[in-house]
């Protein structure tokens, strides 16, 4: 019996190497793509150069019972520091003061309704627009999930670019500024731009605009940034690198609005709608259009509000469980075919093989680990090695995450950053297990016919001075 268990553990070992090593070959070759932001800030050079072109952009934010920060999140796009520009909020049946706090925030007035949209949606019931903000409108519709909601605003959008986002999301004044770069460089072939997504909690914010990050003293939301780090400057620069970026996060993304309506727009009948609309378009452009790019933008900054209880975190580990499986379904038959290029070669089996599964080799792992210590407690090198080395590769993989948000960003002090190494310390103990243990019960719910309810999470108001926000616009 220990035999056999022995065996299985170095099989997991052996699993989690290869993981890690990939991971880590993912951050270091981010590291390097990093360099031209540090150098782009040296002295004598200007930074960020205007565009060459301005195509216009509408940003597309839907919203359900976000009464709480969307007249922060509304304000914080009017401040863009960009045009031509007009923002689409969706209010998607919220039963809350939703658009009572637009309302009064904005002035709003009711418009005449136009012919039909290009995608099917759930019923429109009036669109408004501003008096003091004339960029800004806002539509009412019936409830039916978010993706309906931005198939919706894609529809009522008069623009040739369409940037989403959430209610619950603050742009940094030169986001979609940034974000437009890769249209730029590569005209012909980018058909979207993924933005990068940070933490808003514990960060002060005034008049929509984080003034102040930092990171909070407790764990679930420290250990959240950590996490992101980890995930968006950490993997996806590298993956953007060789044209393999499977996401465009639904925090922050911009797409070409025709070559989006023409596969369909966002499915409603799946949970990650970011990650599923991300891979049809990989799954449909790139065998007849092998050059077609999407492009993570590091510096196009949003800021989102993270759970803050475990309850929450559970409900928002679960969802993108399933929204994982469910795109893997998909687009399954993507993996190890070349016509996909580095998605189907490279990006999309590192997802399946080690992102989708990695939780139950994970449980498996500790459970081992634990049977035999009470076995025979003679195996505790077994133990100590397992722990150390899974805590030595997590540390690495942390460690660079932070060194390449120090080198090319440095949005946090020394304080936060110290925050931060000791929280990753911790996360072995309690936060990996944790989201072990949810994803493969998602897992499980998922293949045994059981979709777990959406579920919701608490959102609170975190703006100093929301009421800065509603003078008209100068332009």
């Amino acid at each position: 019996m220990i035999r056999i268990l022995e065996i299985v553990m170095l099989v997991i070992f052996l699993y989690f190497l290869i993981y890690n090593l990939a991971t880590l070959a993912l951050l270091a070759l981010s590291f390097g793509e990093t360099s031209w932001l540090v150098r782009a800030r040296q002295p004598g050079r200007s930074g960020l150069r205007p565009l060459a072109q301005r195509p216009g952009v509408s940003v597309v934010v839907p919203a359900y019972n976000e009464e709480a920060l969307i007249v922060t999140t509304a304000t914080a796009i009017l401040e863009q520091e960009y045009a031509p520009l007009e923002i689409v909020i969706v209010d998607d049946g919220s039963t809350d003061a939703t658009f009572a706090r637009l309302n009064d925030a904005f002035d709003l007035v009711e418009l005449p309704l136009g012919g039909p949209l290009p995608l099917q949606t759930e019923a429109v019931r009036g669109i408004y627009a501003s008096r003091t903000a004339p960029i800004l409108r806002v539509v009412r519709k019936q409830n039916g999930g978010r993706s309906d909601a931005l198939n919706t605003g894609l529809g009522v959008a008069r623009h040739e670019l369409v940037a989403f986002t959430d209610a619950d999301t603050i742009l940094e004044p030169d986001a979609i500024a940034r974000a437009l770069r890769p249209f730029e460089e590569y005209p012909d072939d980018c058909v979207a731009a993924a933005g990068n997504v940070r933490i808003v909690n514990a960060s002060k914010v005034v008049a929509g605009r984080v003034v102040d990050p930092d990171v909070s003293w407790g764990g679930i939301e420290a250990t959240q940034v950590l996490e992101y780090l980890r995930g968006f400057l950490g993997t996806r620069i590298a993956w953007s690198r060789i044209n393999g970026l499977a996401i465009v996060s639904g925090g922050f993304g911009v797409f070409r609005r025709d070559t989006l309506i023409s596969v369909g727009g966002l499915l409603r009948d799946t949970i990650g709608e970011d990650l599923e609309v991300t891979l049809r378009l990989h799954h449909e452009l790139r065998p007849g259009w092998p050059t077609a790019r999407i492009v993570f933008v590091p510096d196009a900054v949003s800021w989102t509000q993270a759970p803050t209880t475990l309850r929450d975190l559970r409900t928002q580990r679960v969802r993108w469980q399933i929204g994982l499986i469910q795109s893997l379904r998909l687009h399954g038959g993507m993996i190890a075919r070349r016509r996909f290029g580095a998605v189907g070669l490279l990006s999309l089996p590192y997802v399946a093989f080690f992102e989708a599964v990695s939780m139950v080799f994970e449980i498996l792992g500790y459970a081992i680990v634990i049977t035999l210590f009470v076995l025979d407690p003679t195996t505790w090198p077994y133990v100590a090695a397992f722990v150390g080395i899974t805590l030595l590769f997590g540390q690495m993989q942390s460690m660079l995450a932070l060194l390449i948000e120090e080198s090319a960003f440095r949005r946090y002090g020394r304080a936060g950053m110290t925050r931060l190494i000791g929280w990753g310390l911790l996360e072995i103990l309690w936060y990996r297990p944790l989201l072990a243990v949810w994803r493969t019960w998602a897992t499980a719910s998922v293949l045994l016919g059981k979709q777990p309810t959406w579920g919701t999470i608490e959102r609170r108001e975190i703006d100093a001075a929301p009421g800065e926000a509603v003078a008209p616009l100068t332009r």
